[in-house]
C-alpha cells in the first residue's frame, strides 16, 4: 500500500472519529454508540412488526381459503344404470332415459390410473382392432423375406469377420 493510500486511508478514519467528539449547537455529539443502536433497534422492531403483521394476514387468508373450500366441496356422485344390452353405464349425469342408482365418491379413497387398453378412444370399434392387428402381424412372404435378409446381414458380418481377423494376423506376423 502506498503512501498516498495509507494517508486517504487515515483521513477518513479521523473524519468519522471526529463526528463522535464534535458537538452539535445542543451539545449533543453529531454521532453516538448509543444513537447508532437505538436506530438499529428500533428499525428492526419495525421490520419484526411489519413481518408479523403479513404473516397473520397470509394465515388469516389461508383459514379463510380452507374453510371456504371445505364448505364448497361436496361429494362427486356416479351414477349407474344397465343400457338395453345389459352393460353397466357409469357417468356423472343421470340417466335420461329412466332409473338410474346414485354413489357417493370419497374423494380420499378415488384412485386414478392410465387406461392401459386405448381402443375405447376410437368411435368404430371395429376400426381399432383392425388397427391392433395391423401393428401386431405380418403376412407369412413379409416373414420368409425378413428371415432370408437377416441370414444375408449375418453372413456379411461373418465374413467382414474374417476379413479382419485376416488381416490382424498377417499384421502380427509381419511384426515379429
Amino acid at each position: 500500500m502506498g503512501y498516498k493510500a495509507y494517508m486517504m486511508i487515515m483521513v477518513m478514519l479521523i473524519g468519522v472519529a471526529s463526528l463522535f467528539v464534535i458537538k452539535r449547537p445542543d451539545g449533543q455529539p453529531y454521532l453516538s454508540i448509543d444513537a447508532i443502536f437505538n436506530k438499529v433497534e428500533n428499525d428492526t422492531q419495525s421490520l419484526l412488526d411489519e413481518s408479523k403483521r403479513h404473516l397473520n394476514e397470509a394465515v388469516d387468508y389461508a383459514k379463510q381459503a380452507t374453510s371456504d373450500e371445505s364448505q364448497a366441496i361436496k361429494q362427486p356422485t356416479i351414477y349407474k344404470w344397465q343400457d338395453e344390452n345389459g352393460n353397466w353405464i357409469y357417468s356423472d349425469q343421470p340417466n335420461p332415459k329412466g332409473n338410474s342408482q346414485t354413489h357417493e365418491l370419497d374423494p380420499s379413497k378415488v384412485t386414478i390410473m392410465a387406461a392401459e387398453d386405448t381402443s375405447i378412444l376410437y368411435k368404430d370399434k371395429q376400426a381399432a382392432e383392425s388397427e391392433s392387428l395391423k401393428a401386431n402381424s405380418m403376412n407369412p412372404q413379409d416373414v420368409k423375406e425378413l428371415m432370408k435378409n437377416t441370414k444375408n446381414i449375418q453372413k456379411l458380418m461373418d465374413d467382414r469377420q474374417k476379413q479382419l481377423d485376416a488381416i490382424t494376423e498377417g499384421k502380427k506376423e509381419k511384426g515379429n
